[in-house]
């Protein structure tokens, strides 16, 4: 939550999840203090084993120091520490790439999530102008995808899994569409369901 690394993070083996200004996860962790942001980096690590610890960083001690469910969030660099190797989805740039096309898999996982969610956005319920939204990029392919799948959920792997599965669709508004394609909205599972919209507007 500080725009500046600090001086012990390396480029090379250390990969940027959120970063903003402190007022805007005050708002988003409501009254939850350190527990929504160990929530939410396990959800995006490691949703299934919560391998990983999150720490803080002490310029003052010039260390990691580990971070209480309970600590106030500050202004801070913040470390989600996992010790096993995990797959997590890549930036994919959408622009001319990855695109969907009116035929093969592409249509026919298009039709099976419009299908399983009866063609309403999944998040406004809403009809109008919807599309199907990657949750992961095609350009994964099969073997990525099921890394991440075996790494996210905890029931077994389906026979044929693929990244044309519906599972890695959902029908959204274009409106929604458009923020989830850049990584400025996400969905955490919480009851009832809660939406994050990580968009910062400047001007």
């Amino acid at each position: 939550m500080a725009t500046d690394p600090p001086n012990s993070s390396s480029p090379d083996d250390k990969t940027c999840l959120l970063h903003g200004p402190l007022a805007d996860f005050l708002l988003f962790s409501r009254q939850e203090k350190s527990k929504w942001l160990i929530d939410i980096a396990h959800d995006i690590c490691d949703p299934r084993d919560k391998r990983g610890k999150l720490c803080v960083w002490d310029g003052a001690a010039r260390t990691w120091k580990d971070v209480g469910a309970t600590d106030p969030l500050t202004g801070s660099d913040y470390l989600y520490d996992v010790q096993d190797v995990i797959c997590l989805t890549k930036i994919s740039h959408r622009e001319n790439k990855s695109k969907t096309t009116a035929t093969g898999n592409a249509s026919t996982m298009g039709n099976r999530v419009k299908g399983r969610d009866r063609q309403r956005c999944w998040v406004t319920r809403g009809e109008y102008a919807t599309t199907n939204s990657h949750v992961c990029p095609k350009r994964m392919g099969d073997h990525l995808v099921r890394d991440v799948y075996r790494n996210f959920e905890s029931t077994t792997l389906p026979s044929g899994f693929s990244i044309s599965h519906e599972m890695c669709g959902i029908t959204l508004i274009h409106h929604l569409d458009h923020f989830f394609d850049k990584y400025e909205f996400g969905l955490r599972y919480v009851e009832p369901v809660r939406i994050s919209s990580f968009h910062v507007s400047y001007g």
